[in-house]
């Protein structure tokens, strides 16, 4: 996910999680003895199991050592979390988290943390109690709680401490909601929890300013729920800028928010656009096509269905759907889905697209295989491929590639198992624990040690081989990244 509110540097002329995999809905009909018919319907007293089309989220086990969080990027607002605000070019331990784990404050002794998610200018973090926390700017309503302002520092309403630091969400802790994975978009924040239920907070910003997610209230300071399907919990989820999309168990996306571009799939008439902030069924062609995976740019969205075809919708000027462009005047949108060149399970040879992350004017996909695919603007190192790659002979646009193209790591027998993109940067984590960067960098965002410039190739900040630390996750974040790592042993 990437956000961009507030940017130090945004591109208006061109206007920028981990998926789950689970089992194929089954349904089991026990046999009737008393006439051997194969195709016998269930006896009327006999339950017939529906086995969910993808798995709910489930609760991490338990590890030691716990997951901790590093930072780095812009931090001045207090995006990183750090005891001081501040910002950093090269990644930097979260001394604060490394004290409450020692105190056993995220839900017992040597509990860590569970996921973690950088959005515009604030961010979020579950921890092993399921307990969100929050921190960095509440203009908008982002960090799900209430804030003052004291001797011009922002602090929570109730606690008095800043927000530069983390604070616990306790509207859903009072509500018993137990959330396993978090979402943050530039002033939206979302939360899913472990029996599928969904909590979200904050606001949109559409062309024409605030838009609330009703139209009595433009900011939401407090958790709300904001889709409720009998028998069909939400299992993931994917925020632009300004929008959101859900996917259900039975394989169906959802998508809220501001949609002016096209970025929700569907059609929402100006003169009613409110109604676009209320969840309604995205069609991946038609109504029985059901979506394994989903995902977002910052005006651009995803899904792979369960035949591997991969779909996209949105923002399109710089060819970051993916699905190609003949002339970039008529193909700048892409309003309703269409499906991605060059990442069939055909093309692929037998893989499929199980992550997809998109930034600014770019996307990234990765494969079951560990493979990792680029598409959309390639200026400054967006798409992680040399100067001399084949892809950037004889093509087209002198800026961007239309079609997805792999993109090389050092390590070939290290595949990427996690993918995250910011404005114009983007880090993969490896099976092994690395962390590689690369794109562009205004203020550090790269982690390389620079406040600016560029890497047009993957670089790792965080290596294979040496080092304390081995990374599990990633999020990048308009202008900030952060990343829970675990101590080697």
């Amino acid at each position: 996910m990437v956000a961009s509110r507030k940017r130090k540097q945004k591109d208006k002329s061109t206007t920028s999680h981990s998926a789950q995999i689970s089992r194929h809905a089954t349904v089991k009909s026990p046999l009737s003895p008393s006439n051997g018919d194969l195709h016998a319907k269930p006896n009327a007293r006999q339950k017939v199991r529906h086995v969910p089309f993808n798995s709910l989220l489930a609760v991490p086990a338990p590890r030691q050592p716990p997951l901790q969080l590093i930072g780095w990027g812009e931090g001045d607002c207090g995006q990183l979390g750090f005891d001081i605000p501040a910002g950093a070019n090269k990644p930097k331990r979260n001394t604060w988290v490394e004290r409450m784990i020692e105190e056993g404050q995220f839900g017992g002794q040597g509990a860590g943390l569970v996921s973690v998610a950088a959005g515009g200018m604030h961010s979020l973090f579950v921890d092993e109690a399921g307990s969100v926390w929050s921190f960095g700017i509440n203009d908008d309503a982002a960090l799900g709680r209430k804030t003052i302002k004291i001797d011009e520092e922002d602090v929570d309403m109730v606690t008095k401490v800043p927000t530069s630091l983390p604070g616990k969400i306790t509207g859903l802790v009072d509500e018993g909601f137990h959330a396993v994975k978090v979402f943050a978009g530039d002033s939206l924040s979302l939360a899913i929890s472990e029996t599928g239920q969904v909590r979200s907070w904050g606001c949109f910003r559409g062309n024409g300013g605030v838009v609330g997610f009703s139209p009595n209230s433009q900011l939401q300071f407090t958790p709300i729920s904001v889709l409720d399907l009998k028998d069909d919990g939400v299992v993931s989820a994917a925020i632009g800028d300004n929008y959101a999309l859900l996917l259900t168990a039975s394989g169906h996306i959802y998508t809220f928010g501001c949609g002016e571009e096209g970025q929700l799939g569907r059609r929402v008439l100006e003169r009613r656009k409110i109604h676009g902030t209320v969840p309604e069924r995205v069609v991946l062609g038609t109504r029985r096509r059901r979506a394994r995976v989903i995902g977002a740019g910052a005006n651009h969205s995803f899904a792979t269905d369960e035949d591997g075809i991969v779909w996209a919708w949105g923002v399109n000027s710089k060819g970051q759907t993916g699905t190609g462009v003949d002339d970039p005047h008529v193909d700048a949108e892409v309003r309703l889905p269409k499906r991605v060149l060059k990442l069939s399970k055909g093309e692929l040879g037998g893989a499929t697209v199980v992550q997809i992350a998109g930034g600014n004017l770019h996307t990234l996909f990765l494969t079951n295989d560990g493979d990792v695919y680029a598409c959309g603007l390639s200026s400054e190192g967006q798409l992680g491929l040399p100067e001399d790659h084949p892809a950037f002979r004889d093509r087209p646009f002198p800026d961007f590639l239309a079609e997805p193209t792999r993109v090389p790591f050092p390590d070939s027998d290290d595949p990427v198992e996690h993918i995250s993109c910011g404005t114009h940067n983007n880090m993969a984590v490896t099976r092994s624990g690395a962390l590689y960067s690369w794109g562009r960098q205004v203020v550090g965002e790269l982690g390389v040690g620079e406040d600016d410039g560029f890497r047009p190739t993957p670089t790792a900040i965080v290596r294979r081989e040496g080092g304390r630390w081995r990374a599990e996750a990633v999020s990048c974040g308009g202008q900030h990244c952060l990343a829970l790592v675990r101590r080697k042993t």
